[in-house]
């Protein structure tokens, strides 16, 4: 492309020849004279200097010298937005591979795909132009909006609904009933159903092998219609995460690798739990809090609360020895007592 066409599909204003041809994108170590990269700030001026990158994404302000730019407030975001454009995937012609299955009433959108060996259950609706990849399974009613992808061996249960432009990544699993159950007087334990199912937003993206389990009647509705387990619009879900029964996950929050969201918790817009961050039952995490790395959440967060785990790595013995020190904490605390209260008296 040349870099005069991807100002004007980037929206960007242009510094430079806009004839200058590109063939490729790469960061500033690797481009070479015929590839676009990008520098985020001043932080970054001797790998801009070293860089044989033919033009670059640059901040306003930036002194990019001679060298041809595009200016932006956001370079790595708009360096993304540049993907698409260079590196664009194989085509999928729209069609029903003729190993699929589809069950009775089911209802494909115009230039839908389903790929082979995928099997669609009765009663489902699926938007114009989604794509289904292969060894997808669509129990009976799951509903999916426009432009969706749904990935290689995802599972969607039934009472799945989803708007458009979401992505469910290989072998997720949505809809899947929930780990709830009521104890009986002699102890046992007795499986709740989950019949509430799982509604998800519009430009959703659940990571691969990650679940996002259905609710029950006993959640909170939270003004909606049904009790279902929610995920709202613009939420970014990794890899490996659990969604349990009843949450419901706001606009916006981002849920990376590991993350577990114990049932009933109320994740609100924009929050940020980072990986192997966890929640307590039916806690309420404020709007754009964020929590740290393997930090657990046991109470409810205002709104804005950052929370860091306490217990960073420690070497085994060095652990060893402070373990010795909290056993003794009980009558350290009664000696530094008896110590005040003998300087009170003199």
């Amino acid at each position: 492309m040349k870099l005069g066409e991807v100002a004007a599909r980037l929206g960007l204003e242009l510094e430079g020849d806009p004839t200058l041809e590109l063939r490729g994108l790469a960061g500033l170590a690797d481009a070479g004279p015929d590839e676009l990269s990008f520098v985020s700030g001043a932080r970054y001026r001797d790998a801009f200097e070293q860089s044989r990158a033919g033009a670059v994404i640059a901040p306003v302000g930036f002194d990019a010298g001679p060298r041809p730019c595009l200016r932006s407030r956001e370079p790595y975001f708009d360096f993304a937005r540049t993907f698409p454009l260079f590196q664009r995937g194989p085509e999928v012609e729209p069609g029903v591979h003729a190993t699929a299955l589809l069950g009775t009433g089911s209802a494909l959108g115009e230039a839908v795909s389903v790929g082979a060996y995928s099997v669609i259950g009765a009663g489902c609706r699926i938007g114009a132009r989604t794509r289904i990849h292969a060894r997808v399974v669509l129990y009976p009613g799951v509903t999916l909006g426009a432009d969706c992808e749904v990935h290689a061996g995802a599972v969607l249960h039934s009472g799945v609904s989803a708007g458009d432009r979401v992505v469910i990544y290989s072998n997720a699993v949505v809809g899947s009933t929930g780990f709830g159950f009521a104890i009986r007087a002699d102890g046992t334990r007795v499986r709740v159903p989950h019949p509430s199912g799982v509604q998800i937003g519009d430009d959703v993206e659940i990571g691969a092998n990650s679940t996002v389990d259905a609710s029950h009647p006993g959640h909170a509705r939270h003004g909606r219609e049904h009790s279902a387990t929610w995920i709202g619009s613009g939420v970014r879900i990794d890899d490996q995460v659990h969604v349990a029964h009843g949450c419901r996950v706001e606009a916006g929050a981002t849920l990376c690798a590991h993350v577990g969201l114990a049932g009933n918790t109320h994740v609100g817009r924009n929050v940020l739990f980072l990986g192997k961050a966890s929640s307590g039952g039916h806690i309420h995490v404020g709007d754009g809090s964020v929590i740290g790395g393997d930090t657990p959440v046991v109470k409810d967060l205002e709104p804005g609360t950052q929370i860091l785990s306490a217990l960073p790595g420690i070497e085994r013995r060095q652990w060893g020895r402070i373990y010795a020190w909290i056993k003794r904490l009980p009558e350290l605390a009664r000696r530094v007592r008896a110590l005040e209260d003998s300087q009170r008296d003199t």
